[in-house]
């Protein structure tokens, strides 16, 4: 687990990614918004990145959108990423077990006005609950993002009447492009709130804990930058 931890904290993230070991040493850094928020306010462009953790090591799902300042309207990229399906596996792409899905949608101006006001009312662009802590065999939503210039960090744990009474999820499922189904939730009482027991640890598998702050993970999310991201393969 601590290789594996290691792994994850390596390199600073330039964005969404279907490259599984990119993805894997730029999670945190990707969690945190790194890339957004070094742009936050320098372009004029709003930025929005949407993260459904159901269970790490089986169902991820993101969404980042990129609003467009002078047409209206914002572009939509998902990625959801799924326990490995060697059924995708291809000679010609060793990493097609474990890439995930990709689609993009482009919103209307209406699309993406709505989408920014049921986010609003939502509460995303207030801070999250102080100290959080999110178990990555938990569910949770992760959002971070520029508005206006200002960036914003929140989250969503489940079981939580936050998690439960916001109406931005409806939205996304109704637009996802990916064609990948959103999973069930486990009953309240079920669901994840810690790591498990060190011994289903050792079952393998990648867990991790992160803490919230009020503008981000509480911690160092990319200590040696975004150099090695160059020499990965397909970025």
């Amino acid at each position: 687990m601590a290789a594996s931890l290691l792994a994850l904290t390596g390199c600073g993230s330039i964005g969404p990614t279907d490259n599984p070991l990119a993805r894997k040493l730029t999670w945190f850094s990707y969690l945190n918004g790194d890339d957004l928020r070094s742009r936050c306010g320098k372009d004029g462009a709003d930025r929005f990145r949407l993260i459904f953790n159901a269970d790490y090591n089986r169902h991820v799902r993101t969404y980042d959108i990129v609003g467009d300042a002078e047409q209206g309207g914002a572009a939509v990229e998902a990625h959801v990423i799924e326990a490995t399906d060697l059924a995708r596996m291809t000679l010609a792409d060793p990493f097609s077990a474990a890439r995930g899905r990709t689609a993009t949608l482009q919103l209307t101006s209406a699309q993406y006005d709505s989408f920014i006001g049921r986010l609003r009312d939502d509460g995303a662009f207030d801070p999250p609950p102080q100290g959080l802590r999110l178990p990555s065999n938990g569910f949770y939503w992760l959002i971070n993002g520029c508005r206006a210039g200002q960036w914003f960090f929140t989250a969503y744990p489940y079981p939580s009447s936050r998690f439960t009474d916001a109406l931005f999820p409806e939205i996304l499922r109704g637009i996802d492009p990916t064609g990948v189904a959103f999973p069930g939730l486990p009953e309240p009482e079920d669901a994840p709130r810690t790591l498990p027991a060190s011994g289903r640890l050792a079952d393998g598998g990648i867990f991790f804990e992160i803490q919230l702050g009020r503008d981000g993970l509480i911690g160092p999310t990319a200590p040696f930058g975004a150099l090695l991201l160059s020499a990965l393969p397909g970025e």
